[in-house]
């Protein structure tokens, strides 16, 4: 398998323009690459049982096609076989094509996830995929999800998350990133559309960075949007897509009024403690349609800690919709603030 990470390619007679608008800023919004020694965690050793626990979302599939790729590469066949636990009602039916086994099960049974990896004599273990956050008030956890639960005294995402692998890596698993199989997934620094923010859009990126990593550090949310230096709205347990639909009619008719006229901005960033093998922040052709409807014209993602899925389409809609859309890193954030 080819691997590498996702460049876009521009129209050339747009990119002056991009350059111009961000060397306002001392920033060069030329398309980038990520250095792979950065993105790219270890990838298990040829051979590996590989245990994927699945939740919502396509990038449970594109990770268990990586997977069978990767098994098959350079000729050979069988390199690793895949063994997928599947949250129901979260997990898309599909991944049933995949893998060398597939078992369901219903959220908050951790122990019945563990004595498969152990049957499976798994070796090497990624999560992929959401769970609708709303549904921890109707689970019925088994003793060991409890005892989790109980000792952490909260059922904070991140908390919960390094917990859970915490005891898989007790049993002796390893726990890798979807991101060692796909790292072409992440979002290199730089602009990836064919616009790039103006000066007012910037301060927004900045004061909504600042915001949601707050909000990271207080494991809330990864996401906040801003316009003209007011918070709109922010991410709570209801996830990014629903906090855009319920940002639309707030901002419906701003640009009419006599304070602001530009466009409101999304800042989406991993949280300051996260585990980048668990629950990167991800984007994809939904967000951007989704921003579209709510009237929001950038999204600015951290760069090398966020994933997007069906780049080329996710771009594609971008640039269609005049939605802005640019990997940042912590750098550019306090280089902007400095001007």
């Amino acid at each position: 398998m080819v691997r590498g990470v996702f460049v876009v390619r521009r129209d050339p007679k747009s990119t002056p323009k991009i350059k111009l608008e961000l060397n306002v800023l001392n920033i060069n919004a030329s398309t980038k690459t990520t250095n792979t020694q950065d993105a790219v965690g270890a990838m298990p050793p040829v051979g590996s049982r590989i245990g994927l626990i699945a939740g919502s979302g396509n990038l449970p599939l594109v990770f268990a096609r990586a997977v069978l790729e990767q098994s098959n590469a350079n000729g050979k066949s069988g390199q690793y076989q895949l063994f997928i636990a599947a949250h129901e009602d979260e997990a898309s039916k599909d991944l049933e094509q995949y893998g060398e086994d597939l078992k369901w099960v219903k959220l908050g049974q951790f122990k019945k996830i563990i004595r498969y990896m152990l049957q499976k004599k798994v070796d090497w273990i990624a999560f992929a995929g959401g769970i609708t956050k709303t549904k921890i008030w109707k689970i019925r956890p088994d003793s060991l999800a409890l005892s989790i639960a109980f000792s952490l005294g909260s059922l904070h995402d991140d908390q919960l998350l390094r917990a859970v692998a915490g005891k898989l890596e007790e049993h002796g698993f390893t726990i890798g990133s979807v991101t060692d199989f796909v790292p072409e997934l992440l979002i290199p620094n730089g602009a990836l559309s064919l616009g790039a923010p103006d000066t007012q859009q910037w301060k927004d990126i900045c004061f909504g960075w600042k915001a949601a990593k707050e909000l990271g550090r207080l494991d809330i949310g990864q996401g906040v949007v801003v316009k003209g230096g007011v918070v709109v709205s922010v991410e709570a347990m209801e996830g990014t897509d629903a906090m855009i639909n319920r940002t639309g009619p707030l901002i419906k008719g701003s640009n009419t009024g006599w304070a602001n006229k530009g466009s409101a901005v999304l800042v989406k960033t991993a949280k300051p403690q996260q585990d980048n093998r668990l629950d990167l922040p991800t984007i994809g052709p939904r967000t951007i349609e989704n921003l579209h409807k709510a009237g929001i014209g950038v999204l600015a993602v951290e760069a090398n800690a966020t994933m997007i899925l069906e780049p080329e389409a996710t771009v594609h809609l971008a640039d269609k919709y005049n939605i802005i859309l640019i990997g940042c890193l912590e750098k550019d954030i306090q280089q902007v603030e400095k001007i």
